[in-house]
């Protein structure tokens, strides 16, 4: 007579749960990590930069400035051109 312990299940069953328990982690993990690297990249487009603020005083300056935000999708096209029309004009 064999006495089996746990109810005939041993420790068979028991991997299913550390296996799922570690995926778990790691995507949790995964998530947490990407989350954090897409708060950092949205915070740092959102601050000025230095180099910015003098930049723009010149009209030079205030066109690369306009080119930058374009580039990046910050302008549509048509904000683009009617900027870059009132730099144009002066003063």
């Amino acid at each position: 007579m064999r006495i089996m312990m746990g109810g005939g299940f041993g420790m068979g069953g028991w991997w299913v749960i550390g296996l799922l328990l570690a995926t778990v982690l790691i995507w949790v993990t995964i998530r947490v990590v990407r989350a954090a690297g897409d708060d950092s990249i949205q915070n740092n487009s959102q601050e000025p930069r230095d180099t910015d603020i003098g930049a723009a005083e010149t009209p030079a300056g205030a066109r690369g400035i306009l080119a930058e935000r374009y580039s990046r999708g910050e302008l549509s096209a048509q904000e683009y051109q009617e900027r870059l029309r009132i730099l144009g004009e002066g003063p």
